[in-house]
């Protein structure tokens, strides 16, 4: 395989002009760097990662830490992420923290250790100790689904959780719905805890809020159907649920469809987040969409640019969810 010194005398040029050429230097002129590319496509010549990075201070290398690798909306946003940093060169480096704030603190050191170029982060929680880790990292850090905690310089990409869940339920009232359950996530957590004031709030407004109507879920499918249950126990009049995801959704629907409920004739559900199980066949759950690979590739694009633009203060990102209408929701009326 050729090397860079080939390339030169190849085409009778030093070998630190194609060296700028090859780290487009404003120095080299682009009829020069044209010749030199032909020549490094002819020659077949690979540039050095290790070197390259040396020249240009940087390894290329992105941390993305993330809480739990086998949700599959984190899934679907770490994909987003990896190949929108490959098309710039980048390697991604996973960090799945299995929400585990040891293993957190222990993937921010290892990146300091490392000297990755830049960290996309999503936190599962935001102790002191991880605050001030963060506040001293002199390297870019974009926050994804999490916004950033006050004090903290650092750009986020998420979605408007609270909007969305009004959204979703004033959806069930437009189609007479008053009688609206609402099955949550952990207390712990950020997102759970907006998409909660959101339901709480509406109903509210409405002189509809009814605390018997309030379950605490978890974020799985198992969790939806126990708390369907006992949401149907305490209050077997309702008409609709709304879900804080689309895993706890499903799960509601398991739990109705045992027991012989009808969806939607005798009971509406709507869900968070329109993961690819949603859309199944036999699923087709109502939902508030999520654009996940907008978001990942928004927090490339912020990322980037902090690397590219040292001291920049990237500005965050605040995407709005959007309704969408499948078969579990009906009116009332019908």
């Amino acid at each position: 395989m050729a090397n860079i010194k080939d390339v030169a005398k190849h085409l009778g040029v030093s070998v630190s002009t194609v060296s700028r050429a090859i780290n487009n230097h404003p120095d080299v002129s682009q009829e020069t760097k044209l010749h030199i590319l032909e020549a490094i496509k002819t020659l077949n010549y690979r540039p050095n990662a290790i070197a390259k990075g040396l020249i240009q201070k940087k390894t290329f290398t992105i941390g993305l830490m993330i809480p739990e690798i086998s949700d599959p909306f984190f899934s679907d946003i770490a994909n987003a992420v990896e190949d929108s940093l490959a098309g710039h060169g980048y390697q991604v480096v996973y960090g799945n923290t299995s929400r585990n704030p040891v293993k957190e603190k222990q993937f921010i050191s290892n990146a300091i250790e490392r000297q990755f170029d830049g960290l996309i982060i999503t936190p599962d929680g935001l102790d002191d100790e991880l605050v001030d880790m963060l506040s001293k990292l002199e390297k870019p850090v974009v926050f994804l689904r999490r916004k950033t905690p006050a004090g903290l310089p650092i750009p986020f990409v998420d979605v408007n959780h609270y909007d969305a869940a009004t959204i979703a339920v004033r959806y069930l009232l437009s189609l007479g719905h008053k009688n609206i359950g609402f099955i949550g996530m952990p207390q712990t957590s950020h997102t759970g805890n907006e998409r909660h004031r959101g339901y709480r709030d509406v109903m509210s407004s409405c002189g509809l809020l009814d605390e018997n109507n309030l379950v605490a879920g978890g974020r799985t499918i198992e969790a939806g159907r126990e708390a369907m249950g006992k949401l149907y126990a305490q209050n077997p009049s309702l008409t609709a649920v709304f879900s804080a995801n689309d895993l706890l959704g499903i799960g509601a629907l398991e739990w109705l469809a045992i027991h012989n409920i009808s969806v939607p004739d005798q009971l509406s559900v709507i869900g968070f987040d329109d993961l690819e199980y949603a859309n199944l066949h036999w699923v087709q759950l109502t939902t508030m969409a999520q654009p996940r690979q907008e978001m990942g590739r928004k927090a490339v694009e912020l990322l980037l640019q902090m690397i590219a633009e040292k001291g920049t203060e990237a500005v965050s990102a605040l995407i709005e969810a959007k309704l969408i209408v499948r078969r579990t929701c009906k009116p009332i009326s019908d």
